[in-house]
């Protein structure tokens, strides 16, 4: 899964609907879009998406999300499976007023450790080579900035549609958030717990370049929907406890003085 589906700008529009109002939209858009690379007969429903969040030991960046600030920014490990063989994807989702940004880089699976030390793996690493340095050096210059240490894996599972014209417009259902404390022995495992966050129902995102496409402006008028935020990272945080969080990553970092030692991948 090596980003063609990421856009460097756009915006996007977040709510949380039931399972019945997503079955009509699904329908709806069915005329606009067709399923991603990804949504295969094997998850017809989703597939599982991983995100490993990094953080200040004071959980700066939970903060920035939790306080509304209109710039912030959101680091994260993204992977697809605990196969070793798998690449994984450091990746600065930054937000800008309203307008999201992303900078995403594939990097072999054994460079976990490097990263997470806020050290920049060669570029033979890379799955782009030298291309995607700079987004890799972006990374780690802001992991050192925060001395951010990782706190929670988040996963979920995504039923993504693609735009069949020009490809800039998605439309994603994501269900079934869950999370675990990131633990070095067992590394970035699939073996997550089920979140307790506030609204239970399917995560509807609309994501698009410049402006709205009518078809996604009717869909939203003809269901009235309420946009809202929508911070999963946030959600996890909360459901295990913002203090827990917290304490275990000032101690991660306490303890990682010298380097984080032998990371599972």
């Amino acid at each position: 899964m090596i980003g063609s589906s990421y856009l460097p700008n756009r915006f996007e529009r977040k709510y949380v609907i039931s399972e019945e109002k997503a079955a009509a939209i699904r329908a709806l858009i069915h005329p606009h879009v067709e399923p991603d690379d990804y949504l295969t007969p094997e998850w017809p429903q989703g597939y599982p998406v991983y995100s490993l969040y990094l953080d200040s030991p004071q959980l700066a960046l939970y903060n920035a999300t939790a306080q509304g600030m209109k710039n912030r920014f959101k680091l994260r490990i993204r992977y697809y499976d605990d196969r070793p063989a798998s690449p994984i994807f450091p990746e600065i989702k930054r937000r800008i007023d309203h307008v999201i940004r992303k900078q995403r880089v594939g990097i072999r699976r054994d460079c976990l450790g490097e990263v997470l030390r806020g050290v920049v793996p060669s570029s033979s690493e890379l799955l782009s080579g030298v291309q995607g340095l700079g987004s890799l050096q972006d990374f780690c210059r802001l992991s050192r900035s925060l001395n951010a240490v990782p706190t929670l894996i988040v996963g979920y599972d995504r039923e993504a549609y693609i735009d069949q014209i020009t490809g800039t417009c998605r439309v994603t259902f994501d269900r079934n958030l869950r999370l675990r404390q990131f633990q070095e022995a067992e590394g970035l495992t699939t073996d997550l717990f089920p979140a307790r966050y506030q609204d239970h129902g399917v995560i509807l995102e609309m994501k698009y370049v410049d402006r709205l496409p009518p078809w996604m402006q009717r869909i939203i008028l003809q269901f009235s929907l309420q946009r809202q935020s929508v911070p999963k990272y946030g959600w996890s945080v909360e459901s295990l406890g913002e203090i827990t969080v917290q304490r275990t990553a000032s101690q991660r970092f306490t303890g990682r003085m010298g380097g984080l030692g032998r990371v599972v991948v």
